[in-house]
């Protein structure tokens, strides 16, 4: 009777058991479908569309790819096999909208693969660069192996003055894409489908490897090639051979921001943009990029620019952004000259360097070592002069010149004061009035100041000024 029971309560037991564990089984069949939809709601946004809960980053080719905008240049990656060096190095990508390759659709087909892979490298910059990076203007080397100019304002930043950024910092799992509305070209290609910058027609011409060697040292070469329009009187390799072998005898070295001051001064103000050799006036005065004017005369000799260098071959036209005059001599700024050198420029003190020149102790006094004041009278000043005391002698003329030079300092127009007298190299003293009207020098007027050199400095003035002995 035990074992009936305990078999009953066995059997009971099981079948209880049985029953729990359809039981547990009917409710797990009949809430899998509600657990799949809470899983599938959990990794879907909110409009229904598949998350993934841990996305792949999305690489350049990727976010390109899922842009209509660039569907050209994904493709030419593509066909060139580059579409791995996009999407596996840290790069910057200038990449050009499809209407920029639409500019430039004839050109395509007579291109080969190799042309297109150098063209496409060169629209890539080697790390990762945000619009935030830039300065107002950088030279950048590209992965193709040239160097483009980029530049950054407030409307917004160009490449090689012809591509401007139409949308900034579209990033990257591997880097940034700036979207460009024209498609950059190396230099070969930029030569053959549009034209040749000033760079390229001095390297064509041959004679002025050391002028390219320079700009490339001072950092200009981009300038010479990208921006313009210039005017550039361009030295020939033997004018600077003649200039470094006198630096080299004077025991001088030029650094690369002299270097580049000298450059900037042989190219005329941009704002002035081309100036041909038909335009030049007889006389003139011209500003340069370097914020110090040239002096140019133009006459049945030719054109000579500072007194000293000819124009040898002018209107040198066929680059695309200026015009080249080459000259026989290098052009050297104020800060480069001694003072004799600062008045040799200058067609308006032609009188006075006659008159120094014609007296070797004075010459070489003014253009050895030392500081100099020079109070600089005009070829107008020097007339009057002549023409008021035409019995003077040589002598004579002699004590006056060294009257308008103080010796052994640089008096800058900041240094002198009213009333305030120096001692001149003649001997007697010269004295200083500041009115409303100007700053005068005895009875004559100051109208060219602090022409600073490398021994002193000039001051032109408007009338000769003669010593009180010759007054009295």
């Amino acid at each position: 009777m035990e074992k009936e029971t305990c078999f009953w309560v066995y059997e009971n037991n099981k079948l209880n058991i049985e029953s729990t564990m359809n039981f547990n089984r009917l409710i797990i069949l009949t809430l899998l479908p509600f657990f799949a939809l809470l899983t599938f709601t959990a990794c879907s946004d909110d409009d229904g569309a598949m998350v993934d809960p841990d996305p792949a980053p999305e690489t350049l080719v990727d976010v390109a790819a899922s842009d209509d905008r660039f569907s050209t240049l994904v493709q030419i990656v593509t066909d060139l096999g580059l579409a791995d060096v996009l999407a596996e190095q840290e790069l910057t990508v200038f990449a050009p909208t499809n209407a920029a390759f639409n500019e430039i659709a004839d050109a395509i087909p007579t291109l080969t693969n190799e042309d297109l892979e150098q063209i496409v490298l060169y629209h890539l910059v080697a790390g990762t660069i945000l619009s935030g990076d830039l300065a107002a203007s950088q030279d950048v080397e590209m992965v193709q192996g040239e160097v483009s100019l980029i530049r950054a304002s407030a409307t917004g930043v160009d490449i090689n003055n012809y591509a401007t950024v139409v949308e900034a910092d579209i990033t990257a799992s591997n880097g940034v894409i700036h979207a460009i509305d024209q498609v950059l070209l190396p230099t070969d290609y930029r030569v053959a489908l549009i034209s040749p910058s000033l760079v390229e027609v001095a390297r064509e011409a041959g004679n002025f490897e050391t002028l390219l060697e320079l700009a490339e040292i001072s950092g200009l070469t981009t300038t010479l090639q990208f921006l313009g329009p210039y005017t550039a009187f361009a030295p020939v390799d033997a004018a600077f051979e003649g200039l470094f072998a006198a630096l080299d005898a004077a025991g001088i070295t030029l650094e690369p921001a002299q270097i580049a001051g000298v450059l900037a001064y042989h190219v005329i103000a941009p704002q002035i943009g081309e100036v041909p050799s038909s335009a030049l006036e007889a006389t003139q005065a011209v500003p340069t990029a370097a914020e110090e004017v040239i002096y140019i005369t133009s006459d049945d000799r030719g054109v000579i620019v500072n007194g000293q260098a000819t124009v040898v071959a002018p209107d040198v036209d066929n680059a695309v952004n200026g015009i080249i005059h080459v000259v026989d001599r290098v052009l050297l700024p104020n800060l480069l000259n001694p003072v004799t050198g600062i008045v040799q420029k200058d067609y308006n003190l032609t009188t006075l360097l006659s008159l120094v020149a014609a007296r070797e102790e004075i010459l070489s006094t003014l253009s050895g070592s030392g500081e100099f004041t020079v109070f600089a009278p005009t070829n107008d000043a020097f007339a009057a002069a002549l023409k008021a005391f035409p019995d003077l002698t040589d002598d004579q003329i002699t004590e006056i010149l060294t009257y308008h030079v103080i010796a052994g300092a640089t008096v800058l127009s900041t240094d002198l004061e009213d009333g305030a007298t120096a001692t001149t190299l003649q001997g007697e003293e010269i004295t200083v009035s500041i009115t409303e009207e100007g700053v005068f020098i005895n009875n004559a007027e100051v109208t060219g100041a602090d022409r600073i050199g490398t021994n002193g400095v000039v001051h032109v003035i408007n009338a000769v000024i003669l010593p009180p002995s010759y007054t009295e």
